[in-house]
């Protein structure tokens, strides 16, 4: 009876269609829950039958919630079994988190929920606990309490989830999942670098067409790169990839509006591999990114680990499992670097944004490697200090500044023991508008650059009396990749830390950096 009222009461009360939690609201309605357990002669006992009833009123709710279904609107239902639900996960996790009840019980009755509903219905639960996940995490570990139990849930419901149809859910149980806990937390970072082969598209094997037989092909190599080590396969796969690649050339499109990197919640893309849809599959400009980008990654992936950058790893490498030697010949090296230049062109007409999920592409496949060596390294725990919100938004700024503008050239760089300008090339502002095909060493002048260096050369755009919008576009894409490697050293240094959090970030670095010149108004040379 005391649980149907307080649950009637956090429907009536709005408390469920917050963003975020209202515990005190929750503490206050749960008053009389909370006064039987105190005032009982055997507080454990009544505990254990207070769990009991929340258990038994969650699966009958979830019972009840397969035959009614999901109201459209269930603000304006208020005896909705659905709302019903979702009050009693907001119970449950406050009277939880205080310690009136079990720790765990609110991620046990979420698991028990899950598993008695569809998928549909379980997304509309997950939404709910996505709201609430910050006061769910409180207090979660990976190795013992509610984490085990979360982690359960969300192992269960991956299994459920169909990858064809609901891939958008799945990304968010992971997510979710990823943000909960460490990123070098060890069950979840694959030590032994196995990789998924039990969903490979299985296209139908009579077709007697050889372009339906390379695409699907793709596929198999993107889900099992140890394939390439054998027999003649890196000339199969070199193969496969020029016929879709020269496939796309051909079916290019000019009119289809530009991809978006925003997401939309129609992202899902199944792989159909009946014939019949073969050929509007290859027009599609999802499928087109899609193919395009796993070309990409898996050359970026095999080149990781041949030659001189694979002796890199090994000098550092703790987890041998991970490194799989591909070995290839001069002529194999070659051809997967021509492969990847005409992906990237494709990219740029399949995608029809002027570039830039291309160049967005290709910036974070340059910093890849650190994922190799951290991944050779046993995935070492770290755990960083949290950036500072107004630094994490100016350094967002600054990388999609960069990314908005046709690819630049880097003319200097900077010894990172003195933090001088070496001579290796001109000033950053007489350098002309550069347009690169590869950018396979997109910002690696820059990317050695010290603070010092980089405030130097960023100098006449980070006074208060600069204008930025005056500089032309290959400046301002210049002084973007510049100001972003002037943020992330600032962070590496522990200066931006003792900035005003008030203040613009790069002003306030420049006057830290060169106090001398912000005192007396003099301003810094640009080389």
């Amino acid at each position: 009876m005391l649980v149907d009222q307080a649950v009637e009461t956090a429907i009536q009360e709005q408390i469920i269609y917050t963003n975020e939690l209202d515990a005190e609201a929750v503490n206050r309605i749960t008053s009389a829950l909370r006064a039987e357990l105190s005032g009982a002669k055997d507080p454990e006992r009544r505990q254990r039958d207070l769990e009991y009833v929340l258990h038994t009123y969650g699966v009958d709710m979830a019972l009840q919630l397969g035959q009614d279904g999901i109201s459209n609107d269930i603000s304006a239902d208020t005896q909705s079994t659905f709302a019903k639900i979702l009050a009693l996960i907001d119970i449950s996790a406050v009277l939880s988190d205080s310690g009136v009840l079990d720790a765990s019980l609110a991620f046990t009755l979420l698991e028990e929920t899950m598993d008695m509903v569809d998928m549909t219905q379980a997304g509309s639960i997950f939404s709910h606990i996505e709201r609430r996940a910050e006061f769910l995490r409180r207090g979660v570990s990976a190795t013992g309490g509610k984490g085990v139990v979360m982690l359960r849930m969300c192992n269960g419901l991956l299994r459920r989830i169909p990858q064809s149809t609901m891939s958008e859910f799945a990304g968010r149980v992971q997510i979710f999942v990823a943000n909960t806990f460490a990123l070098s937390e060890r069950s979840g970072v694959n030590l032994r670098g196995d990789t998924d082969t039990m969903h490979i598209a299985k296209p139908d094997e009579t077709s007697d067409d050889p372009l339906y037989k390379s695409f699907w092909l793709l596929q198999k190599y993107f889900a099992d790169p140890k394939m390439l080590q054998t027999g003649d396969s890196v000339k199969a796969f070199v193969d496969a990839a020029t016929m879709t690649v020269d496939e796309f050339r051909r079916t290019i499109n000019s009119r289809v509006p530009p991809i978006s990197l925003d997401p939309t919640g129609k992202e899902n893309l199944r792989h159909l591999t009946a014939q019949a849809l073969f050929r509007m599959q290859l027009a599609d400009t999802m499928v087109k990114c899609q193919v395009l980008l796993q070309i990409l990654i898996f050359i970026k992936h095999v080149l990781a680990l041949t030659g001189d950058a694979l002796q890199k790893l090994r000098e550092t490498a703790t987890n041998k499992l991970v490194i799989n030697e591909f070995v290839l010949t001069n002529t194999e090296r070659a051809s997967l670097m021509d492969i990847r230049k005409r992906a990237i062109h494709q990219l740029v007409g399949a995608a029809n944004d002027r570039g830039l999920l291309s160049r967005t592409a290709q910036f974070i496949l340059f910093h890849e490697s650190n994922w190799f060596r951290w991944k050779s390294e046993s995935c070492r725990p770290f755990e960083p200090q949290p950036l500072p919100e107004e630094l994490v938004a100016e350094m967002q700024a600054a990388a999609k500044g960069f990314l908005a503008h046709g690819t630049v050239i880097f003319g200097t760089c900077s010894s990172k023991s003195t933090g001088k300008m070496m001579d290796s090339g001109p000033s950053l502002w007489d350098l002309p508008p550069v347009t690169v095909d590869d950018v396979e060493g997109l910002g690696g002048q820059v990317q050695n650059m010290d603070l010092l260096a980089a405030m130097k050369r960023l100098d006449v755009y980070c006074r208060e009396d600069s204008d930025y919008e005056l500089l032309t576009a290959s400046e301002q894409a210049r002084a973007d990749l510049l100001q972003w490697r002037a943020l992330r050293e600032s962070v590496h240094e522990d200066v931006f830390r003792n900035v005003n959090p008030a203040s613009h970030a790069l002003t306030s670095l420049r006057t830290l950096v060169f106090p001398a010149s912000a005192e007396d108004g003099a301003t810094m040379e640009v080389e």
